[in-house]
């Protein structure tokens, strides 16, 4: 199968360990996982009608929350891809619009994951909208902000 994911190393040599393993995997692979992916091939066209179907709808979804809720985010919209970087404009970093967001049962990655140094600049968080489930989690963040809007407001004038 196909994976992508990040590890993070302390030690280097870990690192190149891991990088070894990976390059024999990806140098020899396996028959079961070439039938795997003609397969796959072979079925792409209908893979990506229902993969871009899902996430033009959900743009369209964050296109509209991102209109509504100008006032408390901003975002440069995404050109490609289907992950969006949002600001909060009110008066929390994304790290601790991150921690609201948890402790409601709402996943996001705030600005530190991306970055060393968090800035006014480049403090985004991170939304993705190629899931069928995103419109679930997009309910979830709107009554989220609609809960706390009013108190947001209010220390934003402070």
């Amino acid at each position: 199968g196909v994976s992508i994911g990040w590890l993070a190393f302390q030690d280097m040599s870990i690192k190149q360990k891991l990088i070894d393993v990976q390059y024999f995997g990806t140098a020899c692979p396996s028959r079961a996982s070439e039938l795997q992916a003609i397969m796959v091939l072979r079925a792409s066209d209908q893979i990506l009608r229902k993969n871009l179907s899902i996430i033009r709808h959900n743009l369209r979804l964050l296109r509209t929350f991102m209109e509504r809720y100008s006032g408390l985010f901003e975002w440069v919209p995404p050109k490609a891809g289907a992950i969006a970087f949002i600001r909060f404009k009110g008066p929390l970093s994304s790290s601790a619009l991150g921690e609201h967001l948890a402790e409601a049962g709402i996943g996001c990655k705030p600005a530190y994951c991306f970055t060393d140094i968090v800035t006014d600049d480049n403090d985004f968080f991170r939304v993705g909208y190629g899931e069928q489930d995103m419109p679930r989690a997009l309910d979830a963040l709107i009554a989220f902000v609609e809960a706390n809007k009013h108190m947001w407001e209010k220390r934003s004038r402070l």
